[in-house]
This record gives structure tokens, sequence and C-alpha cells, in this order.
């Protein structure tokens, strides 16, 4: 027989787990962070770990799979903002180029807080 308690315990634990996911950063159900989009573009979703605008450098995490980094140019297109809106921790989907020695961001979206990249 389940007690009470058992049954709180269980309550309250369903209703953490989406909490937690919020709070994580990525509600997407994602297998890996990054993909191809084209024959020589590529495509990443995540949080920003690391920008520079001075080095034109940017630290990508998907949620899963390894972390990218992008070269771009104070030109590039963002959209929903602009290249000084993009902070750490800022979830984002960047098209890029992938090059032997670097990886050129073609463009940049700003994405809303609590996703790692909708539809």
């Amino acid at each position: 027989m389940v007690s009470v308690k058992d049954r709180w315990c269980t309550l309250l634990l369903l209703a953490f787990i989406p909490l937690f996911l919020l709070i994580s950063g990525c509600t997407e159900n994602q297998t890996t962070g990054a993909g191809k989009i084209s024959n020589n573009t590529l495509t990443v979703k995540g949080k920003v770990q690391k920008i520079s605008l001075e080095e034109g450098i940017m630290v990508v995490a998907p949620p899963k799979g390894e972390r990218v980094t992008l070269k771009f140019t104070p030109q590039i297109a963002v959209k929903g903002g602009t290249l000084k809106d993009i902070t750490r921790f800022q979830p984002v989907q960047a098209v890029y180029t992938a090059n032997k020695n670097e990886n050129s961001a073609v463009s940049l979206e700003i994405l809303p807080q609590g996703s790692c990249g909708g539809s």
C-alpha cells in the first residue's frame, strides 16, 4: 500500500522536473546542438560561454556535444538584436562555415532565455 507521504514525494518530484528543465535553460529535446544545413554551412544552437567583441570570437555550448568556437566580424547579421546584446549564457543560434583552422560565423540569432533553440 502506498502511503500519503510517498504520494506527496512523487507529486513534488513531478512538479520539480519541469522547473528544473526551465532553470537549466534547455527545454528543447535535441540529440546534438550542431547540425548541417547545407553542403558547406553548419548550425549550432546553445548558450554563449564566451564572447569577445574585440577579438571577434564567440564560444557556443550546445545542450549536447562539443563547444563550437566561432570567428565573426562586426558586420555580421544578428537577428533579434546586435552583437552588443549578446552576453554570457545567452541562448543563440549560429550559422557558420567550417574551415581547416577556424569556424566563420555567417549569421547569428539571439534566442529567448530558457531556450536552446526553437523550431
